[in-house]
């Protein structure tokens, strides 16, 4: 007889913007992807041309399921984990220690970030957005760990609704009291 663990898990937003998601795939799927065609245009395929081919395909493929992975926050048994997901199964997970930091806010910052590869005119060109980022915080606010970062509020509220219905952590506004 197996044991049925509870999963509850939430999946909020991609990991990676699509700048990142290109240049991803270019840099470091490149050499796969080019190597692949190359020897798919082989009129002459050996075994080990053929092994290297589906290696390639192999490789490239993980990496278009790293580059759209989303993330999330999945509950196992008791415990609170940061995961990421691709195409709702969890690809990877990090355990988030709560059990000193009963406590959680929402911080706003404002982020840029570079776009690489545009204009010789712009060289600094960069996307400005906001930041919504999750931290655990201890009882009196000094010990703060941000545990996600997010750039929609409505991924926010559904993550803080999450947070406080499957686990003991209450909502607060950040106010450390040295």
């Amino acid at each position: 007889m197996f044991l049925h663990k509870k999963n509850d898990k939430i999946i909020l937003e991609n990991r990676f913007s699509t700048h990142q998601r290109i240049t991803f795939l270019l840099y470091i799927g490149g050499p796969f992807i080019i190597k692949f065609f190359l020897l798919l245009r082989s009129s002459s395929l050996n075994y080990i041309d053929f092994l290297l081919l589906i290696f390639c395909a192999a490789v490239y493929l993980f990496l278009i399921s790293i580059a759209f992975l989303k993330r999330g926050f999945i509950k196992i048994d008791s415990n609170l984990y940061r995961g990421s997901f691709f195409r709702g199964k969890l690809f990877f997970k990090k355990k988030i220690d709560i059990t000193k930091t009963p406590k959680v806010a929402v911080l706003k910052f404002k982020k840029s970030q570079k776009l690489a590869w545009f204009s010789i005119a712009n060289p600094d060109a960069a996307t400005t957005f906001d930041s919504l980022e999750i931290n655990i915080l201890n009882e009196k606010h000094t010990i703060r760990k941000p545990v996600i970062d997010l750039k929609k509020e409505e991924s926010m509220k559904k993550a803080i609704s999450f947070l406080t219905t499957n686990f003991y952590l209450k909502q607060e506004t950040y106010s450390p009291d040295f």
